[in-house]
């Protein structure tokens, strides 16, 4: 119990980094979080699991961070202050809506649940609070590590991980290259201005 608490505080520092940091201290903060949910998986008796998300789960942050160092990060559309403060009341509102859905959780499975729940909600602050394409992604990818998770739960699940990992890479590979392509053609990476762009 205490060790699954921590590594669900772990998971969260993890998510909360990557709302208010820049794009490339962001992504690593999704590296530590994808080797301790690898970590975690381990502690489960994950083995198999454990060792795809720690060797796939370093792939995606080594793309996003190539592409980051062909582009230019774009100005935040808020600052570190609004951001800390929106990702403390999402945390709270999380957990007030896990708090009432928790008769619906695994038996067993509560803590997690929880820290799910709260990366989910995280997750959905990253996807409407940023503007560059890779931070975008980084937040799609903490959504992945909670299927991930998710999936962990499940039994005989190791091909539906290493699917699920691979598949995580080519959308990574595939956004970072949009992201190049959309830097090389526009000068920018912010999702707002593309869209005004392009009509």
């Amino acid at each position: 119990m205490e060790t699954v608490l921590a590594f669900g505080i772990l998971w969260v520092i993890c998510a909360i980094l990557i709302v208010i940091l820049s794009d490339k201290w962001a992504t690593v903060a999704l590296l530590a979080l994808n080797l301790i949910i690898a970590a975690f998986l381990l502690t489960e008796n994950d083995l198999i699991g454990a060792l795809v998300k720690a060797a796939l789960g370093i792939v995606s942050p080594i793309i996003i961070l190539l592409a980051i160092a062909r582009t230019k990060q774009p100005r935040p559309r808020f600052g570190t202050l609004p951001l800390m403060s929106a990702a403390l009341l999402t945390l709270a509102l999380s957990y007030l809506v896990a708090f009432s859905a928790q008769s619906q959780f695994p038996l067993g499975r509560t803590t997690e649940s929880y820290a799910l729940v709260a990366l989910f909600g995280i997750a959905f602050l990253i996807l409407v609070s940023q503007r560059s394409i890779l931070k975008l992604l980084l937040g799609i990818l903490v959504l992945e590590n909670i299927g991930t998770l998710l999936i962990a739960w499940g039994a005989n699940t190791a091909l539906l991980s290493v699917v699920a990992e691979v598949f995580v890479v080519l959308i990574t590979l595939t956004i970072a290259l949009i992201a190049l392509m959309d830097f090389a053609e526009y000068g920018s990476i912010d999702g707002s201005e593309l869209t005004n762009l392009r009509g």
